[in-house]
């Protein structure tokens, strides 16, 4: 029982924590990503979260750097 209340603890503070820092994000959030010409990006594939095929898996998540030509 000692174990599990032990556990049970560290639960609860571990989900404190987890709010304090979301809630420190979201305030910090401001809106909407805005880029300027010659910005230096990279591009996210968030095609490729949910896939189950192996080849999809090895590949590169984040693409090169690339420059903003235009907005």
């Amino acid at each position: 029982r000692k174990q599990f209340d032990g556990y049970e603890v560290m639960v609860k503070h571990a989900a404190r924590r987890k709010d304090a820092f979301d809630q420190k994000v979201m305030k910090r959030r401001t809106g909407p990503a805005v880029f300027e010409t010659g910005d230096l990006v990279q591009v996210y594939r968030s095609d490729l979260d949910y896939t189950f095929k192996i080849e999809q898996k090895l590949l590169p998540k984040w693409s090169r750097p690339q420059w903003v030509v235009e907005r």
